[in-house]
């Protein structure tokens, strides 16, 4: 089975159909066989044998990161001293005293990975970012916060409590740590193959139980206002290549003149869809 379809039809409508996107959190259970994903065994042999390179790597203990320099190593790489390597020794010591390993943009580098980030993409029409976030027992890699993004994440092993922070006021379209988390308005553990979505800017917290967690989290970014206006830019650089290249041949007033009127037309020629595909091209390209 492709990974792509680890989340079947029936549970990715479940959990991003328009019942649920953008209005509510929803929590599937026992809905993906997380044996189809990273494990831990993997991850540690990638941090004792592979070329992955900080900051494709990273640690977090209740918000805070030690210097990348304290959990790094150089390793020779045909020849040339390379820096920015996984000190496995001294990645282990600091996860014994509570630090989470915090792997990014898995996508890149994780093939299964990212046959799931680009179904999960193409399905919600927006550019996904993968982490997995690996956190001992009894500790809390990141702080109470707030993700610009829808989150979609999968538990692959151990066990995680969940406390989202929805009350009026809380959510916004800006990541940010100013969550108010005296007061949850709801709690819940995730066990192995429980899928959760959360909707955009939900602000969020997790602590590992047991033994330890790890699960892998989608972050689904939608073209915003920032973005649909860098698209227009693109369309309007790749269009308008006399204008963009000879400006200096027009007078200042006859150059803001045609620049307006060429920006215009480039607005006319995008129809909704589009414009949104340009978009979510360019941020993918960005993500990749």
């Amino acid at each position: 089975m492709s990974t792509a379809n680890v989340l079947s039809a029936a549970v990715r409508e479940e959990l991003l159909g328009e019942a649920t996107w953008g209005l509510r959190h929803h929590l599937v259970r026992g809905a993906v066989d997380p044996s189809l994903l990273l494990s831990s065994a993997d991850i540690e042999a990638r941090l004792d044998a592979s070329l992955l390179k900080w900051p494709y790597f990273t640690l977090l203990k209740s918000g805070e990161s030690p210097p990348a320099s304290s959990y790094t190593t150089v390793r020779d790489v045909i020849g040339h001293k390379v820096g920015g390597f996984p000190d496995p020794v001294a990645i282990r010591r600091l996860m014994a005293g509570g630090a989470s390993l915090k792997l990014n943009q898995v996508a890149d580098w994780h093939r299964p990975t990212r046959e799931l980030a680009r179904s999960l993409g193409e399905q919600t029409d927006c550019a996904a970012n993968s982490y997995i976030f690996w956190t001992p027992g009894a500790q809390q890699g990141m702080l109470p916060h707030r993700d610009a993004a829808h989150v979609l994440a999968i538990q692959i092993e151990g066990r995680k409590e969940w406390h989202l922070h929805a009350a009026p006021g809380q959510i916004g379209a800006q990541a940010g740590l100013d969550v108010d988390s005296s007061s949850p308005t709801h709690v819940f553990t995730m066990e192995p193959g429980d899928v959760l979505y959360l909707p955009h800017g939900w602000p969020h917290d997790a602590v590992a139980l047991d033994g330890g967690s790890m699960h892998l989290t989608f972050t689904l970014t939608g073209p915003t206002p920032e973005n649909l206006v860098d698209a227009v830019l693109r369309r309007f650089l790749d269009k308008e290549e006399d204008l963009v290249h000879h400006f200096h041949t027009r007078a200042l007033d006859a150059r803001t003149s045609e620049v307006r009127a060429a920006l215009v037309r480039t607005v006319a020629e995008l129809d909704g869809p589009s414009w949104t595909r340009t978009a979510l091209d360019s941020m993918r390209t960005e993500i990749g």
